[in-house]
């Protein structure tokens, strides 16, 4: 268990995109910080309370973005997102997460 809690990655498929008034999609910070805390679960047992995503980040095949999160025994944790394919509203990231610094 501690070693999959250190290093996660999976597939994970989001509702999580908006679109911004220049026409260009954005990722939902809010989207994306459910999708971290669902994959972190879903793969180590351990539920984050406290993801954080940034705002702003278009929502483009290729595009990448990091969450912070505080993991087990309160270490800080990156969650590395890369958004894989867009259809519509639906974004399929892949997810990579270990402890930060």
């Amino acid at each position: 268990m501690a070693r999959r809690a250190q290093r996660i990655a999976i597939y994970s498929a989001w509702l999580v995109l908006l679109l911004g008034a220049c026409g260009k999609s954005t990722i939902r910070p809010h989207g994306a910080e459910r999708a971290v805390a669902d994959t972190v679960s879903g793969q180590t047992g351990f539920r984050p309370s406290d993801v954080r995503c940034p705002a702003g980040v278009e929502a483009k095949v290729g595009g990448t973005l990091d969450c912070r999160f505080t993991g087990p025994q309160d270490r800080p944790y990156t969650a590395h997102l890369r958004i894989v394919k867009v259809q519509g509203e639906r974004v399929i990231f892949y997810v990579s997460s270990r402890p930060s610094g």
